[in-house]
């Protein structure tokens, strides 16, 4: 969490809090979230997406009001979008002006429990609205790249002050409205263009924007990544999320059913949840639940998603993974493949399906294959014979390098595939290691031979 100015010290709720109050406002939070993501699903009107956060927030913190204020096209101004009790389109602010303008310039939270005595707070808005501002919570959201895209600001809490799980659940709530503004705006600007072909390769270019960049970032892994969209917009997804406040790392890959605009939708959705629940001490089996009732909820049977969420901890160097219903991840481990195999079934199939976690310990040079079943089914429309898995597992043994197994798969399935299109999204990642001067076993009963 960032630091935060303007007041020294956060202190907890005023009062004794129960462990069942506290346990239902953290389900109440949390719902709110599962909402907010349904939103980036359903709506690409910004304002409505405006208005429906600030109503959350509002709501669930228990403040008095809210406004947001969006960052202009030149990153200078911001205007509000929402501001209860005030005509939005009336208010502006220079970046570095007043709260929400320090907000934006210093990218850090500021909570004040009497505005009034803080040089930076403007008290025009009172004077021409006749309200005063008693307490105030400023927090900036930013999008995945860290780009600031508005500012929050919450006014008067009802018992009297804001606290450090409020902004933690404004952390988590901005998640995905950052997504859904950014994709939102970016929608926007594609509906100007006239033909579908544009929006088309604009939208392929919005979800590339969502993938990771630079696999190189993340400590003690080697990363290499291979993606193919079929159409300009895939419904495959992988990312690299740093977890468990920074001590884990999670590699995850989804396919999502169906293809094309409709699938690119589910996967960005799938994202903005995975990423909101980064930081969530619960178990995976309890993450992938989530995610399945989320997804059975917004698709309605419609669309469904097979995925491998793995966590990666590097101080023990185990590697928990959930397979649902997803192609196996393989250990390369010099000539020896072995296969970890899914251990459920596809998520938004089936409400309150749960899942299986397995783990495996890595040694010293292995290498962890994920990839889509675009790989192992190249071919099979147009050639009528698929690649399979035993030509996967035979071009990729015995490499030495994350980029080598790519190298090698890319080839095999090129080949086989000929001249013939890929009629699906082909995605695959790499992990390995990076050394670190110790070899662990493989835990015992991990693992099959393919």
């Amino acid at each position: 969490m960032p630091p935060m100015a303007g007041r020294p010290a956060l202190s907890d709720h005023s009062g004794p809090t129960s462990e069942a109050e506290h346990l239902r406002r953290r389900v109440e939070r949390l719902q709110a979230v599962v909402e907010a993501s349904e939103l980036v699903n359903s709506t690409l009107d910004v304002p409505e997406i405006a208005r429906r956060v600030v109503e959350l927030a509002t709501s669930l913190i228990g403040a008095d009001r809210g406004s947001l204020f969006l960052v202009d096209g030149d990153g200078e101004t911001l205007h509000a979008l929402v501001a209860h009790g005030v005509e939005a389109g009336t208010l502006s602010v220079r970046r570095g002006e007043g709260i929400v303008g320090t907000v934006a310039a210093e990218g850090t939270p500021i909570l004040l429990d009497d505005p009034y005595s803080d040089p930076r707070f403007d008290p025009a808005v009172d004077r021409r609205t006749g309200y005063r501002t008693r307490s105030l919570l400023t927090v900036p959201v930013r999008d995945r790249e860290r780009n600031l895209v508005a500012v929050l600001q919450l006014l008067n809490h009802h018992r009297g002050h804001f606290d450090a799980e409020d902004v933690e659940f404004l952390e988590e709530l901005a998640v995905p409205f950052a997504l859904g503004l950014t994709t939102a705006r970016l929608h926007r600007e594609i509906v100007r263009r006239e033909r579908m072909e544009e929006e088309l390769r604009l939208a392929g270019e919005i979800q590339r924007t969502l993938r990771p960049r630079e696999l190189g970032d993340v400590p003690g892994l080697e990363l290499a990544s291979w993606d193919v969209p079929c159409r300009e917009v895939g419904g495959d997804y992988y990312d690299v999320i740093p977890a468990r406040g920074g001590s884990r790392w999670w590699l995850v890959m989804a396919d999502i059913s169906g293809k094309g605009v409709s699938a690119g939708l589910i996967a960005s959705n799938l994202q903005a949840y995975l990423w909101s629940r980064r930081n969530d001490r619960r178990s995976l089996r309890r993450i992938v639940a989530e995610s399945n009732d989320l997804l059975c909820r917004l698709a309605r049977g419609h669309k469904f998603a097979t995925l491998v969420l793995a966590e990666w901890d590097p101080e023990d160097r185990t590697l928990r993974w959930i397979g649902a219903g997803h192609p196996p991840m393989l250990v390369l481990r010099g000539e020896e493949v072995l296969s970890l195999e899914s251990t459920g079934c596809p998520v938004g199939l089936i409400p309150g399906s749960t899942w299986e976690e397995g783990c495996v310990t890595l040694q010293q040079g292995d290498m962890v294959l994920m990839y889509t079943d675009g790989v192992p089914e190249a071919g099979m429309g147009e050639l009528d014979e698929e690649f399979g898995q035993e030509r996967l597992v035979e071009a990729v043994r015995g490499a030495t390098s994350c980029s080598e197994v790519l190298h090698r798969m890319r080839r095999a399935v090129e080949a086989f595939q000929g001249s013939a299109e890929f009629d699906d999204d082909v995605t695959a990642l790499c992990f390995s290691p990076r050394p670190s001067g110790r070899d662990p076993e493989l835990a015992d009963g991990e693992g099959r031979r393919p």
